[in-house]
């Protein structure tokens, strides 16, 4: 009885075990088949690719019928629309993204653009415009940005209502390395902070590489920072100036680029 049991267990196994290998055996013959019928077929299939992509990029069904310009202020829709070559009835699939944000991006005025497909007939066009924050004097007038970038000359009709920059060499900035860009970045940042402390400049001189003097449209004082360490100046300027509250014209300068303490020099009084 067990000795029946035991062969009837072991046909079972190998029943099992043929079972495997005929289905290893199975599936290896149908990649093989496949892989044959694919190289068989490769042209045609190829060829039957390349017709489908000619009919989507020639069907009317993705012809652009609404393009959409998103952010631009300074540069109007359809100046975008132009630079990006774009028209209605152009195919969808004929549009590359990448090309037109690198056309767009060249205008002076643009700091990102993001170009999208929305099938299956719009496009969009997102525009992050550059914000001016000074004025440069180079012989001209030009816009710079927070980033410390001089990136357009200031036209006719157009804002100047911004802190001029003087001081610069037209080398520095036409290199624009980092360095000259990380010293008008910090400029920037500390006229920002004396608009907030209620004190608007009109002009910051670049007097050395670690020297600013301001001056403000409040009162004719120059006002010589230094370099770094505004928060702590600051709060020195303005105790000082509120000393000197309706006598602000007696001041020529006011020198708070030593460490804790502030030097005044007064205007010759003419007799």
């Amino acid at each position: 009885m067990q000795l029946s049991v035991y062969r009837r267990d072991n046909r079972k196994r190998n029943a099992r075990r043929w079972r495997r290998r005929l289905c290893l055996a199975g599936s290896i013959a149908v990649l093989f088949v496949a892989a044959m019928a694919t190289y068989r077929w490769r042209g045609p299939l190829m060829a039957g690719a390349a017709s489908v992509r000619a009919f989507v990029r020639e069907n009317p069904y993705f012809a652009v019928r609404e393009i959409q310009v998103r952010g631009g202020e300074n540069v109007g829709g359809s100046e975008i629309v132009a630079m990006a070559g774009l028209r209605h009835g152009m195919n969808m699939w004929k549009i590359e993204p990448a090309d037109i944000e690198r056309k767009i991006a060249k205008h002076p005025w643009v700091r990102r653009v993001l170009v999208r497909r929305e099938f299956p007939r719009r496009v969009v066009i997102e525009v992050e415009e550059r914000t001016p924050k000074a004025i440069v004097a180079l012989g001209k007038l030009y816009y710079v940005d927070a980033d410390g970038v001089v990136f357009k000359e200031v036209g006719v009709g157009e804002s100047v209502n911004f802190p001029l920059l003087t001081g610069f060499r037209p080398e520095e900035l036409s290199s624009s390395t980092p360095a000259s860009r990380k010293r008008i970045q910090d400029a920037v940042r500390l006229g920002e902070l004396m608009a907030k402390d209620s004190h608007t400049l009109s002009e910051i001189h670049f007097d050395a590489p670690d020297r600013l003097v301001l001056y403000t449209t409040a009162y004719p004082v120059a006002l010589h920072m230094g370099w770094g360490d505004w928060d702590n100046k600051l709060i020195l300027l303005d105790h000082v100036l509120k000393l000197w509250k309706g006598n602000e014209d007696r001041l020529a300068s006011l020198d708070v680029s030593f460490r804790d303490q502030v030097v005044a020099r007064l205007r010759r009084v003419r007799r």
